[in-house]
């Protein structure tokens, strides 16, 4: 017995290519996968880079006064008069930040010029971490006195202004946080906050990060930080 053999079907016929049907022409686009289309595709904007472009430099100069703490001082003895011959221990140049925190800045660089931070005293050390300086009150006792006109600082209610970090040593920071001026002094209505601190490493300090507002760096002087390290 034998079986005719069956010739196999032939191929459909070829289409020109403006005949071809289309995705789009075959599919049914609702609203919901148009937007969810639409959504999946589109690009996150790039994150504004901080223009911590330096603006300004300014330098402290810094010095040991030994007789502070000696145990026979009296109640007449002030700053001035004890620490007559303090030893030099050397000079911070900072540079800051006037583009990004231009009232901060600005603050600080009126406190420098005016003097107002000199013969004041570095008044909390945290070794390997950072320093303190600048403290409200008497200035027979080491402490700042703010100048009448020095400007409000609205930046320390500018979310935009902690944005920096303090990622190591020799950063400038505004402080906030660890601010310990007095309180009968912080509710003075003319009140300015000019404390500020320098960390001196060797590494970073997280527990300030968004709580104090970076304003700028140290550029030369890292002596110092290295002196606090083994203070």
């Amino acid at each position: 017995m034998y079986s005719p053999l069956t010739p196999p079907p032939s191929p459909p016929p070829l289409l020109p290519h403006h005949h071809i049907p289309s995705l789009l022409s075959s599919t049914t686009i609702t609203r919901r996968s148009l937007l969810l289309s639409t959504s999946l595709s589109t690009l996150s904007p790039p994150r504004p880079t901080l223009d911590t472009t330096i603006t300004d430099r300014v330098f402290l100069d810094f010095s040991i006064c030994s007789n502070y703490f000696r145990p026979d001082r009296t109640l007449s003895d002030t700053f001035s008069t004890v620490c007559t011959d303090s030893t030099p221990l050397g000079r911070l140049v900072l540079g800051l930040y006037g583009h990004l925190v231009p009232l901060t800045v600005s603050n600080f660089k009126t406190m420098c010029t005016s003097y107002s931070y000199k013969n004041t005293l570095v008044h909390k050390i945290f070794p390997g971490q950072f320093f303190l300086a600048g403290r409200q009150g008497r200035r027979e006792k080491g402490e700042v006195k703010v100048p009448q006109d020095l400007a409000r600082n609205i930046e320390s209610v500018d979310s935009k202004a902690f944005k920096l970090t303090h990622s190591g040593p020799g950063i400038l920071s505004l402080c906030l946080s660890e601010n310990d001026d007095e309180d009968n002094i912080k509710l003075n209505p003319e009140y300015r906050n000019v404390e500020f601190l320098i960390t001196t490493g060797p590494g970073p300090c997280p527990q300030l990060d968004y709580k104090n507002i970076v304003f700028g760096v140290v550029l030369e002087g890292q002596f110092f930080s290295s002196f606090l390290l083994s203070y």
